[in-house]
């Protein structure tokens, strides 16, 4: 089961934004993938450095990205599209929600539960029901950035059984430097998970670096070039399932 991340530089307009993931997305496209991932924020001018109100973003983003997202996927033929995260408003509230796509239909979506200080007082409320859906390729849980700092989080995305996890992610600049992915590494060896993490490139060393991530350790990652990347790796789904079988069960 072959998998895509874009690796995006942050742009300082929507539009910019949104061409780019156009242009790499169609990239992605020519190698045949079952999914397309994009990270978080991916469409947000300046991304996180600027995050003051999230129903000024959200106003500013949302409808323009959505239509972005429903019209790339119609156009992938086959290719499920995980859309990054966007500024969802409901009854007026304002949620980081990932969305997972298929020939132009919503096929689900998932909102953080665990916002990062600067969304909660910018606005952004807690999602709080974990997300996994089935595909024809294997199980997908969606996990959003801050996520993977929360046992219990993490814990509901396992049991309801997914076997591969998309994270994308954003870091700021006052995050601290990461050597690695040792929460995402602990989290598939652990629990015998495929993990795609999607970052952008201002935060590479920061915790936001993209990477391929298996139970037997980092498969690939993302370099220090400032530039707009397609990573692209074949997930053996049975020999996961096999590892999945030597895990020790909880009494």
């Amino acid at each position: 089961m072959r998998v895509s991340l874009i690796h995006m530089k942050v742009r300082s307009t929507l539009n910019d934004n949104l061409a780019a993931a156009a242009t790499a997305i169609r990239k992605a496209a020519t190698q045949k993938p079952a999914f397309i991932a994009l990270p978080e924020y991916f469409s947000v001018p300046n991304n996180m450095e600027q995050f003051i109100s999230a129903e000024k973003i959200s106003k500013e983003t949302y409808a323009e990205t959505a239509s972005f997202l429903e019209k790339t996927s119609k156009e992938l033929q086959d290719i499920y599209l995980l859309g990054g995260t966007l500024l969802e408003e409901d009854n007026g509230k304002f949620y980081n929600t990932s969305t997972l796509w298929r020939n132009g239909t919503l096929i689900g979506k998932y909102r953080k539960i665990n916002p990062i200080n600067v969304e909660l007082k910018a606005g952004v409320s807690r999602g709080d029901k974990p997300a996994v859906y089935d595909t024809e390729h294997c199980k997908v849980g969606m996990l959003i950035c801050a996520d993977m700092f929360d046992p219990a989080t993490v814990k509901a995305v396992v049991d309801l059984g997914a076997e591969l996890v998309f994270l994308p992610v954003a870091a700021m600049g006052t995050h601290p430097h990461v050597k690695g992915h040792p929460l995402t590494e602990k989290l598939a060896t652990e629990n015998g998970i495929y993990v795609v993490k999607v970052g952008n490139v201002s935060s590479n060393a920061r915790g936001g670096r993209s990477a391929f991530i298996t139970p037997w350790g980092i498969a690939q990652e993302a370099t220090d070039a400032v530039k707009d990347s397609v990573m692209t790796m074949d997930f053996d789904m049975q020999k996961l399932r096999d590892y999945r079988k030597t895990l020790k069960k909880p009494t």
